[in-house]
């Protein structure tokens, strides 16, 4: 079962005619007419180009409202989520922006609903004198023609590249026979696959009725109405996934399913990755990055086009689309690739259309990853000497006794904090074990404080995120400057160095300050005692006692301090970066 929740609504409110109002309100550039659900561009002058009209269920925004612009769709109907729209919605959208010379194109993917309610649409409004045409969209790659020989395949995120090259095509010029055939040659050779973690869950309707995906399985070739896919388990491996569903989409070898030719050596192709509604920016930017490490075409995209084109609300997926320009060029030699490319780069200020329009020279060029400027800088040295057995073996015992320490952390940090504090330490300490092995700067430099500490602040700040890499990275580098500023390495020195670095350095960064409910109950009372005694182990001492005090302290500082205060009370729980750092300092010295 999911946890997935909607806001809860008005009674019997119209949740998709709200949606339409928000659109509205927000694009001042679309009329609106509320009672049959159309949204139209006010701006495009019908009586010159080609209509291009579309439609269908709600649910899969931004199609098909959200393409209603310049070089893009002149109107879009909506019906309820699901479901197609009415032929009363249909013919208000043909009436309100078609031109009966010029004459109109409706687009849908191809449902049964849709087909027959736009379809009937198109045979009124032909009687009534209007020149239509209709083209229902086929790109899915999960239906076999066997499976649905009577409907055919499924419109997916193949009908959002239709919009965009058919829009740009009618504001260009073209009649209603160039852009009927150029929109019969996309569809043609287009291929679509979705993948998804889970189905989606509809605003208003029960959880307890879906279908939900099990906890370690995901669906491939999904449908966007919560139709099923073939259930997958365990989860595979995202680069073994992106596999599979390339060899479904371009594998000659099965029959039900190849619907488009590719040379996979010499295919001109556009890419398009489409969020199906629950994948966050961040995971889908990632999986395109796998998609294209993965392309078994030799050629690279002449567009990659990343976005939330076609959606199923909040399903947790995503879709490859390629649609095949070598094929379209062969077929009709008026559209050369070129061609279709400038369509898909003209701009538009349609609000669903978010890739940025680019000019055809900025693809073409060559495009390489740069070279960081910080690959050859040499850590600082200096000429401090330290045993270097005794040092490496103390800095082992340190990272080690964190180690151990890792999942009390994580469990403290569960409970008061965001939970991955043990973790984020864990990653530094095996970050840094890992190099003291490898890393030849380190073994070489063992014997040098200041070299040590310098290239262990550049594993920390690659290792380590959050507050608490930053507070350790600005330390370290603190501390490297003062001890880099001693004569030698006595602990009269050292504690020095560990005071300037504190009160010098991290503090001018932070206003954390001991009684704070921070790892900075851990390291003032160290600095503190090392700086007036001179001796390591009463400084333990010291950093012991501040980081149990943190069991009786409100966090007044990071993530803790958004905690309600009822978390603490006679909960013992200690600060869990002042543990990871009372763990550091007693390794090192009880070595």
């Amino acid at each position: 079962m999911t946890l997935a929740k909607h806001w809860k609504y008005n009674e019997n409110e119209d949740i998709v005619l709200s949606n339409l109002k928000g659109l509205f309100h927000s694009n001042p550039s679309v009329g609106f007419i509320p009672n049959e659900k159309v949204i139209f561009n006010k701006s495009s002058n019908t009586d010159e180009k080609v209509t291009l009209i579309s439609g269908g269920g709600a649910g899969h925004e931004p199609m098909h409202a959200g393409f209603v612009g310049d070089n893009l769709l002149d109107a879009a109907v909506s019906g309820a989520i699901f479901a197609s729209p009415s032929t009363k919605q249909i013919m208000a959208a043909v009436k309100t922006k078609s031109n009966k010379d010029k004459g109109t194109l409706i687009i849908v993917k191809n449902y049964t609903g849709d087909v027959l309610h736009f379809g009937l649409v198109a045979e009124r409004a032909k009687t009534e004198g209007y020149k239509v045409e209709i083209l229902p969209v086929a790109d899915d790659v999960a239906v076999g023609r066997t499976q649905n020989e009577m409907v055919g395949r499924r419109g997916l995120a193949g009908t959002a590249l239709i919009h965009k090259i058919l829009g740009a095509a009618s504001a260009s010029g073209s009649d209603l026979e160039i852009v009927y055939d150029l929109g019969n040659l996309i569809n043609g050779n287009l291929v679509t696959l979705g993948a998804s973690l889970d189905r989606t869950s509809v605003p208003g309707k029960a959880l307890e009725d879906i279908e939900f995906t099990q906890a370690n399985e995901i669906e491939l070739g999904l449908g966007i109405h919560n139709e099923p896919g073939h259930k997958i388990s365990p989860i595979p491996n995202i680069d073994e996934l992106i596999k599979d569903m390339f060899e479904k989409m371009l594998s000659p070898s099965d029959k039900e399913r190849h619907y488009v030719d590719f040379d996979l050596k010499n295919d001109e192709y556009v890419l398009l990755i489409n969020n199906i509604g629950g994948t966050s920016s961040l995971e889908l930017n990632a999986v395109a990055s796998h998609v294209i490490n993965n392309l078994p075409l030799s050629k690279k995209p002449k567009r990659v086009l990343i976005s939330d084109f076609v959606t199923s609300l909040n399903a947790p997926g995503f879709s490859i689309t390629l649609l095949n320009l070598t094929n379209i060029h062969k077929a009709n030699n008026n559209f050369s690739a070129e061609k279709v490319l400038s369509f898909i780069d003209m701009p538009t200020n349609a609000p669903g259309w978010k890739p940025k329009s680019y000019q055809g020279k900025e693809w073409d060029c060559e495009r390489e990853v740069t070279e960081s400027p910080m690959k050859n800088v040499e850590p600082v040295t200096s000429d401090l000497k330290v045993n270097h057995d005794v040092f490496k073996s103390s800095l082992v015992n340190a990272l080690q006794t964190l180690l151990k320490k890792e999942p009390e952390i994580t469990d403290y940090d569960t409970r008061v904090g965001d939970g991955d504090c043990g973790e984020t330490l864990a990653g530094g300490a095996n970050a840094i074990l890992k190099a003291l092995d490898n890393d030849k700067f380190l073994k070489n430099h063992l014997s040098d404080p200041v070299a040590v500490l310098s290239r262990i602040t550049e594993i920390v700040e690659d290792s380590m995120g959050g507050t608490s890499g930053g507070i350790y990275s600005i330390f370290l580098t603190a501390l490297g400057k003062f001890l880099q500023q001693q004569k030698d390495t006595s602990i009269s020195s050292i504690s020095k160095a560990f005071h300037g670095a504190l009160y010098d350095g991290l503090f001018k960064y932070t206003k954390a300050r001991a009684g704070g409910r921070t790892l900075v109950d851990t390291l003032q009372p160290f600095v503190d005692s090392l700086y007036k005694s001179n001796d390591l182990k009463e400084a333990v001492k010291a950093a012991k006692k501040g980081c149990d005090s943190t069991k009786e302290l409100q966090a007044k500082f990071g993530r803790a301090s958004y905690v309600d205060d009822s978390e603490f009370k006679n909960s013992s729980i200690p600060d869990p970066g002042a543990v990871g750092l009372l763990a550091l300092l007693e390794g090192f010295i009880d070595k």
